[in-house]
């Protein structure tokens, strides 16, 4: 058994006395803080309510530039569209135009056999009434470009050894004449025979097959659809026709046609995009409209 000496006994007092006054102050001092609302100091992480709102208006700040940069950026390209489409659609009524010139006039009679019709008595294959044989030009206005030719290749099934000519009339349409207009028609139509000018004249119940709406030129001469020059480049009056103008008809060397067409949809600014297509065209010009059996000095 162990013995404890009295001076052991007061140094082991003493300490325990001095850890009882330790552990009262921190108990005093923790109950002080709780009381007066006073945490214990240690480290913190986190952001603030006032710092998350700042965040948040930078970010909304950010996200509604972003978006809007998005929105011009998809209106843009709607607005590029749309001109787009109508540039191509004016360029395709054009040049399906211009196909057209080019098989105008053919066949004439020098491609033909010279003798009555046995099919058709009253005509002579080389006479520019026979229905086989294509007058070339036959009207031009401002606003209107009528002739006759073998425009698709085919045969006339009628009669063997003929090609299948037909009248092909561009005509402009006024803006309370239907629906899309002011607008630029091609209507194609087999010839009858006759009169060419006669045979134009009576389309029977051929209904436009192409249209291009929203033209907004051909209203008067400075600004009109179809002008024809002579070789010299020089602009001819017109209108003039097969019947009543032969020599000139016969005398046009080539054809400028001027398409100003305004779209039916707006774009991203609420304007109505408008494009011009111009194509000049050169042409064969075979017209029959000359007596005693001329040769026009441009028919190649």
């Amino acid at each position: 058994m162990r013995h404890i000496s009295n001076g052991q006994q007061v140094g082991q007092a003493v300490r325990l006395s001095v850890a009882n006054n330790v552990t009262k102050t921190r108990t005093s001092r923790a109950s002080f803080m709780l009381e007066s609302g006073v945490l214990p100091t240690r480290t913190q992480t986190g952001f603030s309510l006032i710092e998350m709102m700042i965040v948040l208006a930078i970010i909304s700040i950010i996200m509604g530039s972003v978006f809007k940069s998005i929105d011009l950026t998809q209106r843009t390209s709607r607005s590029q569209q749309v001109r787009l489409d109508l540039t191509q659609e004016s360029r395709e009524f054009v040049d399906q135009l211009t196909r057209d010139l080019r098989n105008a006039g053919y066949p004439y009679r020098r491609n033909m056999t010279n003798m009555v019709d046995p099919l058709n008595p009253a005509y002579n294959f080389v006479s520019p009434t026979h229905p086989n044989n294509a007058p070339g030009l036959i009207f031009v206005d401002n606003t209107s470009l009528w002739f006759a030719g073998n425009v698709d290749g085919t045969a006339n099934l009628n009669e063997a050894g003929t090609a299948r000519v037909k009248i092909v009339r561009y005509d402009y349409i006024a803006a309370n004449a239907g629906q899309g207009c002011p607008c630029l028609r091609r209507t194609e139509f087999d010839r009858n025979g006759g009169d060419p000018l006669a045979d134009a004249n009576t389309p029977g119940a051929a209904v436009p097959q192409l249209e291009i709406q929203g033209v907004q030129n051909g209203t008067t001469a400075a600004d009109a659809i179809f002008t024809v020059y002579d070789d010299t480049g020089v602009a001819l009056g017109l209108p003039i026709d097969f019947d009543n103008n032969a020599t000139t008809i016969a005398g046009i060397n080539s054809l400028k046609v001027v398409l100003t067409v305004q779209s039916q949809q707006k774009d991203s600014t609420g304007a109505f995009p408008i494009t011009t297509v111009v194509s000049s065209v050169a042409l064969t010009n075979c017209s029959e409209a000359l007596s005693n059996g001329q040769n026009p000095q441009y028919c190649q």
